[in-house]
């Protein structure tokens, strides 16, 4: 049975060009009262088409540092995420690592691209994008924007543009709006809402080329 912790892999749609999001409880759609509608991938899935499959391999509470209490690649979704053979994966964790007890830039820098370079060495040739996640207005969850806002806005792009790959920037598109989130941290379907519709302007301008 799924839960929050250990949720089952959400699948939406049928087509043939598979995309697997991947990421931590921004992605999984947590604090939604129905998240199979309103979470970004879901979103994602109804603006792409009958033509895609969107996998929601989103996990709440995972951060992307092996030291960390809850590593995403320990995760048995983030496996199935690897075995997928998604001809797309838009991948947004690093939330979580703003923690003061999880943060090392040296580390995070190390490990977020062997991540990235799971995915590219996947068997379907994925395109990835990587996402710099959305700002964090409150510090009631033990987070740190000040890491998301100066650190991983500079972080991610330098690793996407270093492998030839499109990044987008999440955290310039909700910075203090407050009417994107819920609690402080998640967002509420209007926030998932902008970010689906970024995400999918950014593929549709890819496959449009």
């Amino acid at each position: 049975m799924s839960d929050v912790m250990y949720p089952e892999v959400m699948i939406i749609g049928s087509g043939a060009v598979r995309v697997a999001t991947v990421g931590d409880s921004l992605t999984y759609g947590y604090g939604l009262e129905n998240r199979e509608r309103d979470a970004y991938p879901s979103i994602l899935a109804t603006k792409l088409g009958h033509h895609y499959q969107v996998f929601n391999f989103g996990l709440s509470g995972r951060s992307l540092q092996s030291t960390s209490d809850y590593p995403y690649l320990q995760e048995r979704n983030a496996q199935l995420s690897l075995e997928s053979e998604a001809d797309i994966v838009i991948i947004m964790i690093g939330t979580n690592d703003s923690r003061a007890p999880y943060w090392n830039k040296e580390r995070f820098i190390k490990e977020y691209g062997e991540l990235v370079d799971r995915y590219l060495q996947m068997s379907s040739q994925p395109d990835v994008y990587l996402l710099v996640p959305p700002y964090v207005p409150t510090s009631r969850f033990g987070l740190n924007n000040d890491i998301v806002r100066t650190e991983l806005q500079e972080i991610i792009p330098r690793i996407a543009e270093d492998r030839g790959l499109e990044w987008i920037n999440l955290y310039s598109l909700t910075e203090g709006r407050l009417e994107c989130y819920s609690d402080g941290l998640h967002l509420t379907p209007f926030g998932n809402q902008l970010v689906a519709e970024m995400v999918y302007a950014k593929i549709m301008g890819e496959s449009l080329r």
